[in-house]
C-alpha cells in the first residue's frame, strides 16, 4: 500500500498537471459516481491535497473528489487523451486540454461537498500528517496522551488516528532510527526518548517524500549505488532485509510479525525494556 510520502508525491504531480484548469472530460468507473461526470466537467480544479494516505481534489462549487489508493491504486499523469500501458483498471479520469490525471485500481472513491468532507469517516479521524510540519515536541506530547501511551509502537504506527500516512516500511524505519523496540510503549519512555521518536518520525518520513521512498541517508545511498547495489537493496536500513547485516552495527536483521504485519528489527540497535 502506498504510504504518506508516495501519496503526497502523487498530489504534487496532479496539482502540477491540472490545478487551476477546467477539465473538459471526467470519467468515473463506479455507477454511483456517473452523475458527477457532467457536473464536474468545466469546473475549475481549485486544490489537490494529500491527507495521510488519502487524497482530495477540490473543484469549484464545493465539489470534492476523495480517493484512497488502498493496496493497488495508482495515479498516472499523461498527455490529454493518452493512457499508460497497464493491466490495471481505470477508475477515474480528469482530462484538461493539456493533461489527463488517471487513477487506476483504487476502489475507495467518492464525491462530496465540503461539509461531508469534514465528516468523512477516514479524514475526520486522522492524526497529524507528518508531512504537514508537526514538531517533534507535538508528536511526543501526542504519544504521551492517555489514548496512546499504553499501546505498543508497533500498533500505534499503523493507527492512522495517531500519526497519519505511516505504513509498514515507515514503521520499521522510524523505530530503527529512534532506537526503539516495536513492543515498547510511550508510557515507559522518558521525555527525551519521546522527542527523539518524534524527530525520527519526521526525518524518515520527509526523507522518503524527498527521495521517492528511500529512507537511508543520502551519503549511504550514494555509496551503495556506487558499489552497484540495486534500488530495492539500498532503499532501507531494515525493511525487507531479513537475514542481512544491519547497516549500522552488522547484526543480522530479524523479521517478525507484530499487529498483523511484518516488521524488521536489529536486536543490537533497538533498545529492549
Amino acid at each position: 500500500m502506498p504510504e504518506g510520502p508516495e501519496v503526497h508525491r502523487e498530489a504534487d504531480n496532479i496539482r502540477a498537471a491540472i490545478n487551476g484548469d477546467q477539465p473538459i472530460y471526467i470519467y468515473f468507473h463506479h455507477e454511483h459516481l456517473k452523475p458527477f461526470e457532467k457536473e464536474l466537467a468545466g469546473l475549475k480544479v481549485q486544490n489537490v491535497e494529500a491527507h495521510g494516505k488519502g487524497l482530495v481534489i477540490s473543484f469549484e462549487d464545493d465539489f470534492h473528489l476523495f480517493t484512497h489508493n488502498q493496496l493497488y491504486g495508482k495515479w498516472y499523469i499523461k498527455p490529454a487523451g493518452s493512457y499508460p500501458k497497464t493491466n490495471r483498471e481505470l477508475r477515474v479520469e480528469i482530462r484538461t486540454d493539456q493533461k489527463s490525471a488517471l487513477l487506476y485500481s483504487a476502489s475507495d472513491i467518492d464525491v462530496m461537498d465540503g461539509e461531508s468532507l469534514v465528516e468523512h469517516p477516514y479524514l475526520s479521524k486522522l492524526g497529524p500528517d507528518l508531512l504537514k510540519n508537526p514538531t517533534p515536541e507535538q508528536i511526543a506530547e501526542r504519544a504521551a496522551d492517555d489514548d496512546f501511551k499504553r499501546k505498543s509502537f508497533a500498533s500505534l504506527l499503523l493507527n492512522q488516528g495517531f500519526l497519519s500516512g505511516v505504513g509498514n516500511y515507515l514503521r520499521t524505519e522510524i523505530l530503527f532510527d529512534s532506537q526503539l523496540y516495536p513492543a515498547q510503549k510511550p508510557k515507559d519512555l522518558s521525555d527525551e526518548q519521546l522527542i527523539r521518536f518524534g524527530r525520527s518520525a519526521l526525518v524518515i518520513t520527509r526523507r522518503a517524500y524527498q527521495t521517492g521512498g528511500v529512507t537511508v541517508k543520502e551519503e549511504l545511498m550514494r555509496e551503495l549505488k556506487k558499489n552497484g547495489t540495486k534500488r530495492r537493496d539500498y532503499r532501507h536500513y531494515l525493511f525487507g532485509r531479513a537475514g542481512k547485516p544491519c547497516r549500522v552495527c552488522g547484526t543480522e536483521i530479524q523479521k517478525l510479525a507484530m499487529s498483523g504485519r511484518r516488521i524488521y528489527i536489529c536486536d543490537a540497535c533497538q533498545i529492549h525494556q
